[in-house]
């Protein structure tokens, strides 16, 4: 039988990332003892109560039935406002739309946004699905290299030579995933002219943005004039813990939420309300609720570096925000799959290996850091002696 152009497209290296993630949770699943450190959440963690306490209310009130399609009112009414707190800019509810997370937030803007034929310039390293989220429509993927020597900081002339008079859209991921730096404003700044000067896309995912030490963020949306270029992608997965909610959103200009809208209504015709007002509660209790995420995980992510700069043949790179470290194996003589695989099946711990995050990305390996203190001291200490045995 034959498949669809678009099936082969969203399979490739940005899926196989995930297969020492899966390994993982089936040795789980069958009781062997594995720290689980592959994926971008604190398991250690759970929902804060009055936003659980918002859905189970919400269910009681019979909100289960179908919703806007892009987002309950008091939704969007919350997210414009928090938008133009974040952005120090007026953001209307007609800039807004709501989607079951930030990944599907940004297919749906690639949908919507690139065409067969297309190129779209992205960063490396970059978060796993890229690939695949921005090929779907059929657009060629341009990559910008970067160097794990300079905590992977890309330039604004090494994207600017790949634009051509195809280049329809520029991705940024700050704060990063995975490499966690943040692109300065002597970066971004002439990005978001340039994609002004010659009507490009710029999509910025902003996942991490609310767990960034305060001020050390500007969104590229909050450029003067940037509202007509850029897409703004984020969610409350990482600053509430939420992950399993899957409520993220888009703001942009008026006219690309109009067409999201056509999109969402034949794809997932809205999201359930008693998660949406659930999302209500959550965006009311940001500043208490990200400000406590954005210690622990920084407070952890140090202890992890602390412990890693430890380790011969191990160097950590980038890792100034977010929740992962990323830490560099080539000196040990061992690719990085290799090194998570036998991390994973001799040691039980599992971390990701960044090649499926572009080619910047070899020989480097991703860890997640929320986990408890004791479990994150026991992973460290058994990568130590994985890698002094090479």
């Amino acid at each position: 039988m034959k498949f669809s152009k678009l099936a082969e497209r969203v399979g490739g290296k940005g899926a196989d990332a995930w297969d020492v993630h899966f390994a993982a949770l089936n040795k789980q699943r069958c009781g062997e003892d594995v720290l689980v450190l592959s994926i971008g959440q604190e398991s250690d963690e759970t929902t804060p109560q009055a936003i659980i306490d918002a859905a189970i209310d919400s269910l009681a009130r019979g909100r289960h039935h179908y919703s806007e399609i892009s987002g309950e009112p008091d939704l969007l009414d919350e997210l414009a406002l928090y938008c133009s707190e974040q952005y120090a800019m007026e953001i209307t509810t007609e800039n807004c739309a709501v989607f079951s997370g930030a990944q599907n937030a940004l297919f749906s803007a690639s949908l919507c946004t690139l065409d067969p034929g297309d190129d779209a310039i992205i960063i490396e390293p970059y978060y796993a699905t890229y690939p695949a989220t921005f090929s779907a429509g059929g657009a060629r993927l341009r990559y910008v290299t970067t160097r794990p020597e300079a905590d992977f900081m890309p330039s604004f002339d090494d994207v600017a030579k790949l634009v051509t008079a195809d280049t329809r859209a520029i991705v940024v991921n700050s704060p990063q995933n995975p490499a966690g730096i943040i692109y300065p404003q002597t970066f971004i700044e002439p990005v978001v002219e340039m994609c002004r000067e010659r009507n490009i896309w710029l999509i910025s995912d902003e996942v991490y943005s609310a767990i960034a030490e305060p001020g050390s963020y500007k969104s590229p949306i909050a450029y003067p004039g940037a509202l007509d270029v850029c897409i703004a992608v984020s969610s409350l997965s990482k600053s509430h813990r939420m992950t399993g909610w899957r409520l993220g959103w888009i703001v942009a200009r008026e006219d690309l939420i109009r067409r999201l809208f056509n999109l969402s209504l034949c794809m997932a015709y809205g999201l359930p309300m008693f998660i949406q007002d659930a999302g209500v509660t959550a965006i009311q209790c940001s500043d208490s609720v990200s400000e406590q995420v954005r210690r622990e995980v920084t407070e952890k992510r140090e202890f992890v570096i602390d412990l890693l700069n430890r380790v011969d043949g191990i160097s950590v790179c980038g890792s100034k925000t977010g929740m992962f470290v990323t830490f560099d194996v080539r000196q040990l003589g061992i690719s990085a799959t290799d090194f998570a695989w036998q991390l994973l099946n001799e040691f039980g711990v599992s971390v990701l290996p960044c090649i499926a995050f572009g080619e910047s990305g070899r020989g480097i390996l991703r860890m997640n850091v929320g986990e408890s203190r004791e479990n994150l001291k026991t992973a460290c200490n058994r990568i130590g002696e994985l890698a002094s045995s090479f």
